[in-house]
């Protein structure tokens, strides 16, 4: 399994209700495919880049899951026959990359590189 990162556009006339059973129409798919919901972010209702269907805001949602790539194909085609849904994205999530090591204090090896470096006094 993949991790996915989906975000959702609902509808901004949407009841806080409403959404909540669309969000549950979201993740149980997920889980009884066998995948996992890592984290669910609600962005609240924010203004669209541009008019969408005649309407200037829409009620933001991302989920961030694991799930069989087959399940990908069935979400997005429930969010095309799904009238709330004014817009979705379902992207591959990047990988986390490992945090690197903190680098030694400038001072320290920048004192033994200019030793080095440096010739001689007597030469």
């Amino acid at each position: 399994m993949k991790l996915y990162e989906t975000t959702i556009i609902f509808d901004p006339g949407l009841e806080e209700a409403r959404v909540n059973e669309e969000m549950e129409r979201v993740t149980q798919p997920i889980a009884q495919a066998g995948g996992e919901v890592i984290e669910v972010q609600r962005w609240g209702k924010r203004k669209l880049a541009y008019m969408i269907g005649k309407r200037r805001d829409g009620t933001y949602v991302h989920v961030k899951h694991k799930s069989p790539p087959t399940l990908v194909a069935e979400m997005d085609r429930r969010f095309r026959l799904n009238e709330s849904v004014i817009r979705h994205l379902t992207v591959i999530a990047p990988k986390e990359s490992p945090k690197p090591e903190e680098p030694a204090k400038a001072g320290d090896e920048g004192e033994k590189t200019a030793a080095a470096a440096a010739p001689a006094a007597g030469e």
